[in-house]
């Protein structure tokens, strides 16, 4: 997995590249960490170059989403993260595009 950030407006965006597996939990848990601490607003979670993740990388997703994140690019991709405790925490878009325009307008 490889990660990279970018800020727009004041939302933090982490893009995610590759394959979330257990042996990435912690990398991703500290760019989560880092990101957040270094933007004043929302979080978007890019999902769209994520290729898939295992269960321990998404397990590591919904511990992200106990703040509230916003979640991009899953395409077709079955998305349980967003249910059970994570409910209302989780916002999801389709694209980047339309979660910062979302979010630029709350």
């Amino acid at each position: 997995m490889r990660w990279d950030s970018t800020e727009h407006d004041g939302v933090g965006v982490l893009h995610l590249f590759g394959f979330l597996g257990r042996q990435d939990t912690h990398r991703f848990e500290g760019a989560v960490d880092w990101v957040r601490s270094r933007s004043d607003g929302e979080l978007v979670l890019d999902l769209s170059g994520l290729l898939g993740w295992s269960e321990e990388g998404e397990a590591a997703m919904v511990r992200a989403a106990q703040s509230p994140l916003a979640v991009c690019g899953l395409r077709d991709r079955p998305a349980s993260l967003l249910s059970g405790d994570t409910t209302g925490l989780v916002r999801i878009y389709p694209d980047l595009r339309s979660a910062l325009a979302a979010l630029a307008t709350a």
